[in-house]
Order: structure tokens, then C-alpha cells, then sequence
């Protein structure tokens, strides 16, 4: 005998009442569970919002760039998954120092009108290579 063959003698079908009292007993446990869930997220939420303001505090020049700064610790926590949120957002520190030293000088403002086309005063002597 394989273990694929199973025998359904004795097994008696649920009725419809059975099931309803199922039913019942798993959405009044689901219903219970929910003031206890939500009390959950609200005290995560509370706790990373107190340490987002501790390290804000901590790196003020961060606060006008938090577009690079939250890019920077999703990409943290993604090759950390199993760290702590406070160590993730001190191994952000240096990367997100480095991207805004890279684009302290860009200005999105000053966009020129026309584009320079005029490829004449290139120099070519290293075959392409700047």
C-alpha cells in the first residue's frame, strides 16, 4: 500500500451547520485578535518614529535631503533584512554622506534652453577615452 492510497472509509463530511460553527469560531478569534494587532503597529510606529527623530537630531544636514537618505536605508535594510533598524540606519550613514557630497553641486534649476551640439572642440586624440 502506497501512501497515496488512502481509504475515505470512516471519514464522515462536514455539515453545513459544522461548518458554520467553524466559520464562526475563526472570525470571532480573527475579530478578538485585531485591538492587540493594532496596538502592535502602534507602538512599532511610535518606535521608529522616536528613532527617525533621534538620528535626524543626531545628522541635521540629513533633514533636507530625505528622498536620498530613505532610499539609502531601504537599500540597507534589503541586504540586511535581519538587522536591527538602529543598526541599519547607522550603515546608512556613510552612503547617504557620499551621495549628497556627489550631488551637492547639481542644480535641477539651472537647465539650459539648447543643447550644446557642437562636438568640434572635443578632443579625439585618445581614441574616445576622456
Amino acid at each position: 500500500m502506497s501512501f497515496f492510497d488512502t481509504s475515505w472509509k470512516g471519514l464522515k463530511m462536514l455539515t453545513q451547520e459544522e461548518k458554520e460553527e467553524i466559520i464562526a469560531a475563526a472570525v470571532e478569534r480573527t475579530l478578538l485578535a485585531i485591538p492587540e494587532v493594532i496596538g502592535n503597529l502602534m507602538a512599532n510606529h511610535a518606535m521608529l518614529h522616536k528613532l527617525n527623530s533621534e538620528f535626524y537630531k543626531a545628522h541635521p544636514e540629513f533633514a533636507k535631503r530625505k528622498d536620498i537618505v530613505q532610499a539609502v536605508v531601504e537599500y540597507t535594510e534589503g541586504k540586511n533584512p535581519l538587522s536591527k533598524y538602529e543598526d541599519i540606519l547607522e550603515k546608512s550613514v556613510p552612503e547617504i554622506e557620499r551621495r549628497m557630497l556627489a550631488i551637492k553641486d547639481v542644480s535641477v534649476d539651472d537647465v539650459p534652453k539648447a543643447i550644446p551640439r557642437d562636438f568640434s572642440k572635443v578632443d579625439i586624440s585618445q581614441n574616445g577615452v576622456l
